[in-house]
This record gives C-alpha cells, structure tokens and sequence, in this order.
C-alpha cells in the first residue's frame, strides 16, 4: 500500500481527437485544460501527490500543469475510441494499489474529502452508486444480446443483468489486489470482444457500452463476490454531500460550456 496520498489522472488523446463526446475539438480542448488545472491545484493544496498517465500528445497539451511527474503510460495504446475508459485501465495496471484514479473533470478540495478517500480502509471507495435504467438497460442488451459477450466465468449474469445499478467511476480507489485485477480482467474481457467484433451499432450516439464494461461490473462484481465498498458521495443527494465534503465532479456535457466560470475558479486558485 501506498506511504502517502496519491492521486493520478489519464488523459488518452485518441477519443478527444476524434470528437467521441460530440463537441468540437476547441471547445474540448479549452474547457479540459481549465479543469484539469484546477483539480491539480486543488489536489497539490491538499498535500497530495498528482501525476499524469498520457500519451505524446496528452504530454505536449498539459506541459504547463504542475503535475508531480508525467508518465507516457498510454503510447501505444490502441482500441477503438468508443471505449474512452480503457486509457483509465492501462494506467490502473501501471499505477500501485491504494492509489486513486481521478477523472480530470473532477477535484477533490477539500481536507475531508481527501481524509475520507485516504483514511478508507475498504476494498473500494468510490464516487457513488447511481442507478440509470435509461443508460445501463439498452448497453447491456447490446453488449450480452447484440455481441454476445459472455462475462459468466465472472459474474452470475441472469441476475446482474435483473439490475442497472452501477457506481460512478469519477473517483475510484482500489485496496484490494484481487478486485483489481478481476475488474481489469472483466473490463478488458468486454472491450476487447466488443473492438474484436466491431458489433453494428457500436457507434450509435447513444450507445456507450463502456459503462457496463466499467461502472456496472464493478458494482456487481462488488456485491457478488462480497467486496466491502465506501462511496463517498450519496448518488441521489450528491451535490449536497459533496459540497459538504469538498467534493466536485462536473457531470455532463455541461462542462464544455463553463469556460467562464471555469477561468475565473482558475484565477483566484493562482492569484
């Protein structure tokens, strides 16, 4: 386990590039520099080492934020965009267990946030438990009725699949070395299936079999296989709780259209 604090971020270049979130590159590009910045101040203010696991490209676009060390984990890697997640996986593998991935859109700010996350002692913390039949119901029956993934060497699916509830992977810390390379083995299982087989459909706007590959099989390898879990934030009072905590994640699309307020976050943060 870790001696200290550790937060890293991923940043796969190929997903952006290829304008996988529906926005242009631009508006991409200015808006995830401006939160990024933030979060890494933030975490730095706190006593927490950041780090970066990118590619070339991520490298040249974050030069200017004041991460504690830069790492090109994500040259190299290649699989279809869709699955905008796996650059989180490669640097999972890469990073020592106890350390927290943090989505670049979201800050941990305050003292008890980060004293909540590090003082865990559970197989899991994680953001929150969210259920979104809307979301999880239509990528599983693409994924396991479509493409014909069979996950049941992982997982008892007839009942997994009765469920569309998932945890929010916009901050995940991991304690126990057997989760993670289940998790590793179930989501790679998944994604490579689905990129081998290039199912139609895969790029339908609305079709985002990353979240099962991700956010619904870790809650259900979790129940299933008994690992205990901290969620951090209650999903259905988040902004409350992680007000309350110093907690930010900026959900939705929306965060391609704060630039303004995300300027000015930044501005008093390096006055």
């Amino acid at each position: 386990m870790l001696a200290k604090s550790r937060i890293y971020h991923s940043f796969w270049s190929k997903p952006m590039l290829q304008q996988r979130f529906g926005r242009p590159v631009k508006q991409q590009l200015e808006s995830t520099l401006l939160f990024t910045h933030i979060g890494v101040i933030a975490a730095k203010r706190l006593g927490i080492e950041i780090v970066l696991h990118t590619d070339d490209y991520g490298a040249k676009l974050f030069a200017h934020i004041p991460y504690d060390e830069v790492y090109l984990t994500l040259n190299g890697h290649d699989i279809d965009a869709q699955f905008w997640a796996s650059g989180k996986m490669v640097a999972f593998e890469h990073e020592p267990l106890g350390s927290c991935h943090l989505d670049l859109d979201a800050w941990v700010k305050g003292a008890m946030c980060r004293d909540i996350v590090f003082g865990g002692t559970k197989d899991l913390i994680v953001q929150s438990q969210e259920d979104a039949s809307a979301v999880y119901e239509p990528n599983k029956r693409f994924v396991f009725d479509q493409a014909h993934v069979d996950i049941s060497a992982f997982l008892d699916v007839r009942h997994a699949r009765s469920s569309n509830e998932a945890y929010n992977c916009g901050l995940v810390r991991i304690n126990n070395q057997q989760l993670k390379d289940i998790w590793l083995e179930l989501y790679w299982k998944i994604t490579h299936e689905l990129n081998r087989k290039q199912t139609p459909g895969l790029h339908d706007k609305y079709r985002i079999p990353d979240l099962i590959a991700e956010q619904w099989a870790l809650f259900h390898l979790c129940r299933q296989h008994g690992f205990s879990v901290e969620c951090i934030c209650d999903g259905f009072n988040h902004n409350q709780r992680a007000r309350d905590i110093g907690y930010a994640h900026l959900i939705s699309e929306r965060k391609y259209e704060v630039d303004d307020e995300l300027r000015d976050i930044l501005r008093r943060l390096t006055a």
